[in-house]
């Protein structure tokens, strides 16, 4: 028995090796169907003429359907340390036929259980073989399907292997190929994807081949689930079956007690009809993860990391979020898109989630469809951890590198670079604005260059910043930095500038504060600062709304002399070397007769910069006040 946080699994060596049990402790439910009987059937390869319907997840080698290993004793070993344990079961050692080992490792963090088999050829021949994993569920805690069960596969084509439904080709027959094909989930009028539309028997393998990363099942009334993520380019088979529904198989056959299973097959190939071949001495191995989900409503998509539930519910798109690991806040991000536009429909920060916290979202679906919508999970990083519809729909990145406070050539160089995570950048839209009030305007339109010369003038400073394109053709979007992503000032001679200036109050931005309430000062702070390379002999004035009295204890400098006060102008002068800064501050006081919720303006006029004066304004805008009374239930 191994156990961490989220599961528990129990494995029995000496009955084929099999994973027996697989508790979501979250819920408590045995993901994996345990039959509490072991009675024989008379299923299974003709030439054995029986078969156990023990449960759990199973090893079927060297052939097809269960093999011959599943009631056989396996060894064993262990192997723990503090990433957890893994155990590793063997069927033999023999070295004239095809053996296998398992490696069943359970991570100390993770809310999975990594499989990974090894099918060897130790003899001096190539050897043809079968290999299938088969796992009986049962998700929630009825030990039996339900008739909200849905089957999660991803071909639009199904082969049958064996079926007593006639709407389906092949029905009451053995077929001895892939022929018999119908589409999937729905064919004729019908979605096999549900169980409860099910009548007899069926078993179906994806054609032609395993078309995804996963499959899986999802118990609507349990809401709980079971996904299995594996590579489809190695283990290409994938195949599913159920006793029926309407008419089922009699459940007499294998229980006492009306208990009952669905099935997930993974092969090394495609069908039961389809064999692989090892070389001499060759070994094949693999990864694939096998986990429960619950309370997502639905298995859409599944990677080892995380899955998704995807579904429409009356006029709302439902969207939940299974992660296997836990992450906290800033470690994840959930966003929903139009699958055609790209127009972000919603984008969720969640404080925590894991194999016990699941994230559940609803949000207006707008008239579309689950086809029509596109969902990504990304970590901290933007890394896709599992998306559904993937489409590459996040802004990309592009930022100007570092410039210099000023250069003293009229031409230099602008360099910037770009990054998008899901495809590459291919290419770069540039602007540039002239001076701290001027205009964006295209510099470079569309190019795939990260530098180039730029030619300037005399005493202006230029600000620059850049969007990118993707190769799927999405645009970023521009950066509203106040001073864009990288400026400079053309200096041919020597001179004060003074354009990175600025003057703020109480929580606000450059030019904007928030509303104020009427009965508290508002401090303001003008910032004077000196990128050029000429120490800047500067003139401040400042003249306050009238109907905003100066609280004249508060007037300050970080440098200099004191501001002064004649009774309607601020005023301070001094010297700013290059590189350094001066901050003056004061405080106004509203008046009863202050307009409330009209802008009231104060400018500062600053002197001293290479092209003469600057101003900067700031707007404050006076609150009402309202009481409100409140009820505590």
């Amino acid at each position: 028995m191994l156990e961490n946080d989220t599961l528990r699994v129990t494995i029995l060596p000496e009955l084929g090796g099999r994973v027996y049990q697989m508790i979501y402790k979250p819920t408590g439910s045995n993901e994996l169907y345990q039959n509490p009987v072991i009675k024989p059937t008379n299923w299974g390869l003709p030439e054995q003429g029986w078969w156990l319907a023990v449960g759990g997840i199973e090893w079927c080698l060297p052939v097809e359907e269960h093999g011959y290993e599943w009631a056989e004793p396996w060894t064993w070993s262990v192997v723990t340390s503090t990433a957890g344990v893994t155990v590793t079961v063997r069927d033999t050692l023999a070295t004239n036929r095809l053996r296998a080992a398992v490696d069943l490792f359970l991570p100390a963090g993770r809310g999975y259980l990594a499989v990974t088999p090894h099918p060897e050829n130790p003899t001096a021949s190539s050897l043809s073989y079968k290999f299938w994993l088969n796992a009986m569920l049962a998700p929630g805690p009825q030990n039996r399907p339900t008739s909200g069960l849905e089957f999660a596969f991803n071909a639009a084509q199904m082969a049958v292997h064996s079926t007593g439904d006639c709407r389906l080709p092949g029905c009451w027959t053995q077929p001895t190929g892939p022929s018999n094909r119908f589409t999937w989930p729905v064919y004729n009028g019908v979605n096999y994807s549900r169980l409860a539309n099910w009548r007899e028997w069926l078993g179906f393998f994806e054609y032609p081949q395993a078309a995804a990363d996963f499959i899986g099942v999802y118990s609507r009334d349990a809401d709980e689930g079971v996904a299995r993520v594996f590579p489809a380019n190695i283990a290409r088979g994938a195949k599913g079956f159920a006793p029926g529904w309407s008419n089922p198989i009699d459940w007499h056959q294998w229980t006492d007690d009306g208990s009952g299973a669905v099935e997930l097959h993974g092969g090394v190939a495609p069908t039961f009809w389809d064999q692989a071949t090892l070389a001499a001495g060759e070994t094949v191995s693999w990864t694939e993860y096998w986990y429960p989900t619950g309370s997502i409503g639905a298995l859409s998509a599944a990677t080892s990391e995380a899955a998704l539930g995807v579904r429409t519910e009356g006029n709302n798109l439902v969207i939940g979020v299974h992660s296997t690991a836990v992450r906290q806040a800033g470690e994840n991000h959930l966003y929903a898109w139009d699958r055609n536009t790209c127009t972000e429909l919603g984008h969720w920060s969640p404080y925590l989630i894991g194999p016990a916290s699941p994230l559940l979202v609803t949000l207006p679906s707008g008239g579309r469809s689950t086809d029509q919508v596109s969902v990504a999970y990304l970590d901290g990083a933007g890394n896709l951890l599992v998306g559904f519809h993937t489409r590459d729909c996040l802004p990309q990145e592009a930022r100007v590198g570092p410039l210099p406070p000023w250069v003293d050539t009229p031409t230099f160089t602008v360099t910037w670079s770009g990054e998008d995570i899901w495809s590459s950048v291919a290419a770069y839209h540039v602007q540039v604005r002239d001076g701290d009030e001027g205009a964006w305007s295209t510099w470079l339109g569309e190019t795939d260059a990260t530098s180039a010369p730029f030619t300037g003038t005399h005493g202006h400073t230029y600000f620059f910043r850049v969007r990118a394109r993707d190769s799927a053709g999405n645009w970023g979007t521009f950066t509203d930095e106040e001073w864009g992503q990288a400026h400079t000032t053309v200096l041919t001679q020597p001179a004060p500038v003074l354009v990175t200036s600025r003057k703020t109050c109480d929580g606000g931005t450059s030019a904007w504060c928030p509303h104020q309430r009427p009965d508290r000062a508002i401090t303001y702070t003008v910032s004077i600062t000196n990128s050029g390379n000429l120490t800047g002999t500067v003139l401040l004035t400042d003249t306050p709304p009238a109907s905003l009295t100066l609280l004249t204890g508060t007037l300050g400098a970080s440098a200099g002399p004191p501001p002064t006060w004649n009774g309607a102008t601020i005023g301070w002068s001094g010297d700013v070397p290059p590189g350094a800064g001066v901050r003056v501050t004061y405080a106004l006081l509203p008046q009863p007769a202050t307009p409330r919720l009209s802008p009231l303006t104060n400018t500062a006029r600053i002197s001293g910069s290479v092209l003469g004066p600057l101003e900067r304004r700031d707007i404050v805008i006076l609150a009402w006040p309202m009481w409100l009374p409140t009820v505590s239930r």
